[in-house]
């Protein structure tokens, strides 16, 4: 018997805030790669079994923020276990504001977000966006967990319902975001696939130290030629 294929698309965090020229913590290259997203959302040729878009959505004076802290952005700050207080600490680095919920900068372009929203409101197949960041005391990178791995969002629940066995991420930014997903999507079991060339980094620079991490988690960052990819499109 063949092994089960159920593949989803998981689009991550293409937000304005993250797109040149404009966004306050944009991805250099961002916005070249929408196009590439765009093809993916197209039904008729990928045979996704479910979809999913994140967003960072931040509340003002979010504990990830560089001016919440008193501090300039891109500096670091030790922080303490929301939970556990002091006996846990973590070093991070604090960021420009960017996604606070309903700004312009928390959008998704506007060509994704009518692509999205009509999958959304149609459901040719399970589709559902998941927002993060959104508790005020903690960091996020992953679409499934803070970084303490205390608060989890929907999103495993959404697979599992969906009885989704592998994922493929794209968006932003794939040493940051798409790289901490990818972890824990390969953590909780699915086999997961990075598409590299439909992804952008805030640090292209340290392209050799992010390929390490993903190769350690065993990732499988492929390209959109790949036949991975081919396979979801004679998937049925």
């Amino acid at each position: 018997m063949a092994e089960k294929f159920n593949p989803a698309l998981m689009i991550i965090d293409m937000q304005e805030d993250f797109l040149p020229p404009s966004g306050s913590l944009a991805i250099d290259q961002g916005r070249d790669i929408i196009p590439a997203v765009l093809r993916l959302l197209d039904l008729s040729k990928y045979k996704w079994k479910a979809v999913i878009a994140t967003k960072d959505w931040h509340p003002e004076g979010h504990i990830s923020f560089a001016s919440a802290n008193g501090q300039q952005p891109y500096t670091t700050k030790t922080f303490d276990n929301p939970v556990k207080g002091p006996s846990e600490k973590r070093l991070e680095t604090l960021w420009p504001d960017h996604a606070v919920q309903g700004s312009f900068g928390a959008a998704f372009p506007e060509e994704i977000a009518i692509e999205f929203n009509k999958l959304v409101k149609e459901q040719p197949v399970p589709t559902t966006l998941v927002k993060k960041g959104y508790l005020k005391d903690r960091e996020y990178y992953s679409c499934f967990m803070d970084v303490w791995k205390l608060h989890h969002t929907e999103c495993e629940k959404f697979l599992r319902d969906n009885d989704i066995t592998d994922v493929f991420l794209v968006g932003l930014a794939y040493d940051f975001c798409v790289l901490n997903s990818a972890i824990d999507a390969e953590d909780l079991g699915f086999h997961t696939f990075v598409i590299k060339d439909i992804s952008k980094s805030v640090a292209p620079e340290n392209k050799i130290e992010t390929e390490k991490i993903y190769k350690q988690h065993h990732i499988n960052v492929i390209t959109s030629d790949s036949p991975q990819l081919k396979r979801v499109e004679a998937s049925t």
